[in-house]
């Protein structure tokens, strides 16, 4: 017995060392929560700032209305071989000789475009014997966006009606 109570007595001068009962990871898990709380309202935070203002947006309704432009039946009626002469000062300077294709909107206006297609090229003659279609700083040189809109002019002038739709130069030589 006296052995025993000199154990006893050894174990009670000696202090024990108790282990931790699980301190350390509720510290770890508290940590980590705070953490992921201030990293996550920091990030909201950052992307309410950078959404622009506190109200909530407007719906807009965007309606996009079309113009749709009335559809045409496109229809050329070729013209080759029109001699204009190249007038500058009132003299004749050359002759060209031009090919190009009248548009206008369906087979009917191709038709009256084609029937009257005589007088055109007389008028387009007559015309162009007294007007000169070269550029102003050089006479030798076609204006061409000038030709194209005389011709307009002068082929709708003849139907009596706005029947041709633009004129597109096809070819001009020169001699």
């Amino acid at each position: 017995m006296a052995k025993e109570e000199d154990k006893k007595a050894e174990n009670e001068d000696t202090p024990i060392e108790e282990k931790p009962k699980g301190g350390s990871k509720k510290l770890l898990v508290i940590g980590l929560l705070l953490g992921l709380l201030l990293g996550g309202g920091g990030g909201f935070g950052a992307f309410m700032m950078l959404s622009g203002s506190d109200a909530p947006a407007e719906q807009v309704e965007e309606i996009i209305v079309k113009e749709e432009e009335p559809k045409i039946d496109a229809q050329f009626v070729k013209v080759e071989r029109v001699n204009i002469p190249l007038v500058s000062n009132g003299r004749v300077v050359g002759n060209l000789l031009a090919d190009f294709s009248i548009k206008v909107d369906g087979d009917d206006n191709k038709m009256e475009v084609i029937v009257n297609m005589p007088e055109i090229r007389d008028a387009i003659l007559r015309h162009f014997s007294g007007k000169s279609i070269g550029k102003k700083d050089n006479p030798h040189s076609i204006d061409y966006p000038m030709l194209k809109s005389d011709i307009k002019d002068i082929s709708n002038k003849i139907l009596e009606k706005p029947l041709v739709l633009d004129v597109m130069v096809v070819q001009v030589k020169q001699f």
